[in-house]
């Protein structure tokens, strides 16, 4: 597949690139490889955002997963405009929440 750019509910343009997906995502995370679609969508219209505690420039993503038991994560570098990382996550984890999806 090819790079893809993704805009959160913020505004904010992030690009996915095939290297990434590829050669770390996937690899390192395999649980992830059939469900790009949902990495994607946890940067498009995730149910939060929150701050990294470990990067200020950081943002997690969290949108559904592929069970009703974990949820998608999308880690994303704001400032430059790239996803870093994405795997499942049994729990919503970071720091304090950017950003949530109206109720």
């Amino acid at each position: 597949m090819a790079d893809v750019e993704l805009v959160d509910p913020l505004g904010r343009s992030l690009v996915l690139h095939e290297r990434t997906w590829s050669g770390h995502i996937v690899k390192g995370h395999p649980e992830v490889a059939l469900h790009r679609d949902l990495v994607e969508s946890a940067i498009t219209d995730p149910f939060e955002i929150r701050f990294s505690r470990a990067d200020p420039d950081c943002r997690v993503y969290f949108g559904p997963g592929p069970r009703p038991t974990v949820k998608m994560m999308v880690v994303a570098d704001v400032a430059v405009g790239i996803v870093k990382t994405a795997h499942v996550a049994r729990t919503v984890s970071g720091g304090d929440v950017e950003w949530s999806r109206p109720t």
